[in-house]
């Protein structure tokens, strides 16, 4: 069984460390920042990194990380592995439903393009764990910077697919932010309501709020909620938004442009 111990990194974002009870060999999710990694390390060797996507946010420890271990391996998108400059290091390229394996455990590759063209969630099906970096946050999603609202909502909805109880590990600590959006255009919603007062209460005794699971995400997140008839109607009442019958990808988007305003 995996255990994932989280890795504060910059102002908001998570790097993971994955390991096994039985051995001092380790895994990392995103190589963000290279001197909170090391240290959360103590002294254990690192395997590979497995990279989300190429924003630096994610990245940018890479290097660095293999001049302490130049032993291990780098995952991303295999597009990424042929352009060779946005993910620093890396050594290995995964194309979408590809199997692979570290620390002994299976995980799975799934494309999930929209936040950017090569974004790649990492599913550990035994482990019931995935690591979804920028593309679905807890009750939120990223910036479109590259791909198309139909791109992420198809990705989104990809996600959602996985069994309820999946642990979600996302790339940022925005959680209190985004139940404050939700709470905008889902205010009645109770599940909602309550997942705020439990973030709220972690964060002012200084924890995280990773990870969510899908069920949770489904219950909270209106991104994940597009075809909802409240968050259908709280997007269609928007100023300049007015239209009926909107489809679920255009309340995504009109959804993700409300946000970015927020």
């Amino acid at each position: 069984m995996l255990n994932v111990t989280l890795i504060p990194c910059y102002s908001d974002n998570y790097a993971y460390l994955l390991s096994t009870p039985d051995s001092d060999e380790v895994a990392l999710v995103d190589g963000c920042e290279a001197a909170p990694i090391v240290a959360a390390l103590g002294g254990r060797r690192l395997a590979a990194i497995l990279a989300t996507h190429h924003h630096p946010d994610h990245v940018g420890g890479n290097l660095e990380l293999r001049e302490h271990f130049p032993a291990a391996a780098i995952y991303g998108h295999a597009a990424e592995l042929a352009d060779g400059q946005r993910i620093p290091g890396q050594t290995i390229g995964v194309a979408d439903g590809e199997a692979g394996s570290i620390l002994g455990r299976r995980f799975l590759a799934l494309h999930v393009p929209g936040h950017t063209l090569t974004a790649v969630a990492f599913y550990f099906p035994d482990d019931g764990l995935v690591f979804t970096g920028d593309t679905m946050f807890g009750a939120g999603c990223g910036r479109l910077f590259e791909g198309t609202p139909l791109q992420l909502h198809t990705s989104l909805t990809r996600l959602a697919q996985l069994p309820p109880l999946t642990q979600v590990y996302s790339g940022h600590e925005y959680l209190a932010r985004n139940l404050q959006f939700a709470r905008q255009v889902e205010p009645a919603n109770v599940a909602m309501q309550q997942r705020e007062q439990d973030c709220l209460a972690r964060r002012e005794q200084g924890l995280p709020c990773e990870p969510s699971t899908i069920a949770t995400e489904l219950a909270t997140s209106p991104f994940l909620r597009c075809d909802v008839s409240l968050v259908q109607a709280a997007v269609a009442t928007r100023p300049a938004e007015l239209q009926a019958e909107l489809s679920p990808v255009e309340v995504f988007a009109r959804l993700r442009r409300w946000r970015n305003s927020f």
